[in-house]
């Protein structure tokens, strides 16, 4: 659902459409459905003022029934292009259904197959759903060969749920989110939408170009806290790296990721999350800031469930050299002497036996010894 505000700029944009007889038509997805106790959604009270078309199947009995749009429910509209009277374009609408998704398109694949295109010159199929590959365990997905067969019926297939940018076959289209929803998808600029042209004469009947679509930026400033000695020096390059990612900022207010990662030389707690903030603030003037800490405590370490328990102490006595930057690029070896160190001082053995054998590891492995 959508909160009053949005909804009263959806209702103003849609407005100037509605003013020029364009249709806008639509599908709901897995955030515009209605609560529990709700009966209609936002969508369908736009639909309801007439603003847009908002598709989806009916089902009896176990099967899907696409009805054409009536002025208050369908599966389908059929649509004649003002340069084209004579030509139609069907565009059949079927919204996010989550679990069932993989069920409800083989009930689609079976309608389908009953209705008449025989006048129909173009088919679009807004699909609320999306491959399983684009994203790794991501919900509601189906695999590339349960959308295959909708081809024999579908020109465009429309797809969304995937904020993602993708196309495939040449008849399967995803645009992606037009707004970032979230700092990961800052990494897919491409996002936007789709302006196609169609020329049902034409060798190639669809020519579909992406448009990346101005948003607001998303900004990502990573930072690894283990060359810092002191927590003020911390603080202090915090601007430094604000500016290598925003100097090239033209929009205003953009919204600041802090992420922090890698393992502290001093105690965690010293670090200040809020003051991290403030520097961020004063800096860039950002919409708002989000410090994410990935760092690792000192004497953190992962396990795997067939680690040995020599395999464990060694992990646990290099995790604490890799804290140090001056120990860190021999970490493994100064590990495997200071645990044989400790089995001679449990076997008890001679303070000169110990350190003539600390000597001779130290000049037969190349071990340096950082100043202190």
């Amino acid at each position: 659902s959508i909160d009053p505000p949005t909804l009263l700029q959806a209702v103003t944009l849609l407005e100037m459409l509605k003013n020029e007889g364009i249709p806008v038509l639509a599908i709901e997805g897995n955030h515009d459905r209605p609560h529990y106790q709700d009966v209609i959604s936002w969508m369908d009270f736009l639909a309801d003022r007439g603003y847009l078309i908002a598709l989806r199947p009916s089902f009896q009995n176990g099967k899907a029934v696409l009805k054409e749009w009536d002025g208050f429910s369908g599966a389908y509209v059929d649509l004649r292009p003002r340069r084209d009277s004579k030509g139609v374009v069907r565009v059949y609408g079927t919204p996010y259904y989550g679990a069932a998704t993989k069920q409800v398109i083989h009930m689609l694949q079976d309608a389908l197959a009953e209705m008449d295109h025989g006048h129909v010159d173009y088919v679009i199929m807004m699909l609320h759903a999306g491959p399983d590959d684009i994203l790794p365990r991501y919900f509601a997905t189906v695999p590339q060969s349960v959308l295959a067969p909708l081809r024999q019926f579908v020109h465009y297939l429309a797809m969304g749920h995937i904020h993602k940018p993708y196309e495939r076959e040449g008849w399967i289209f995803n645009p992606g989110s037009p707004e970032t929803c979230s700092i990961e998808e800052a990494a897919w600029p491409e996002r936007g939408f789709y302006l196609v042209e169609v020329d049902t004469a034409a060798l190639s009947i669809h020519r579909a170009r992406r448009i990346q679509n101005p948003r607001r930026p998303f900004v990502q400033v990573r930072i690894k806290v283990d060359d810092f000695r002191e927590v003020q020096r911390f603080y202090e390059s915090i601007p430094a790296k604000l500016a290598d990612q925003t100097q090239y900022l033209h929009s205003p207010q953009p919204v600041i990721e802090v992420v922090l990662e890698g393992v502290w030389p001093f105690a965690a707690e010293r670090v200040d999350i809020e003051r991290v903030r403030s520097i961020v603030e004063q800096h860039v003037e950002p919409l708002m800031v989000r410090v994410t800490n990935r760092t690792v405590a000192r004497g953190t370490f992962e396990t795997g469930e067939a680690s040995s328990y020599e395999e464990l102490v060694q992990r646990v006595f290099q995790g604490f050299f890799e804290q140090d930057v001056r120990y860190r690029s021999q970490a493994a070896q100064w590990a495997h002497l200071a645990i044989e160190i400790k089995r001679m001082v449990l076997e008890e053995s001679s303070p000169q036996s110990i350190v003539e054998h600390l000597q001779r590891q130290m000049e037969g492995q190349q071990l340096d010894i950082p100043d202190l």
